[in-house]
């Protein structure tokens, strides 16, 4: 009898195993956790990354912006002073050329049978 009673301990042991196998354990819904989390924090710290870089991205965009910025005014000041000195030399152009006409009018009035 008491091989009988081990028989069917066991066996109701066994049943209830089985019967159980179907619902997860504590140990399971763990390892379930573990897996997600894990994948949630690659997906995180892919983002952080991307973030890390796209912040460094921006600051060195800012600091172009900024250089192109003061070569555009170094730029602008160097095109107002070039136009400035173009049109001083247009104006000394002019008055070199009445100087070389008035001068030969005179020189031509003073010495009038000498060509040039």
């Amino acid at each position: 009898m008491n091989n009988i009673l081990k028989i069917s301990a066991l066996s109701v042991m066994v049943l209830a195993t089985v019967a159980c196998s179907g619902t997860p354990t504590k140990g399971d819904k763990m390892l379930s956790h573990s897996a997600n989390a894990k994948e949630v924090g690659k997906m995180w710290n892919q983002g952080n990354k991307l973030i890390e870089k796209g912040e460094k991205l921006q600051a060195k965009g800012q600091s172009q912006i900024d250089d192109g910025k003061d070569h555009i005014k170094k730029g602008r000041s160097l095109v107002d002073d070039g136009e400035d000195k173009v049109t001083k030399g247009q104006k000394l152009v002019k008055k070199g050329q009445l100087l070389l006409e008035k001068s030969e009018a005179q020189y031509n009035e003073h010495f009038p049978g000498e060509s040039l």
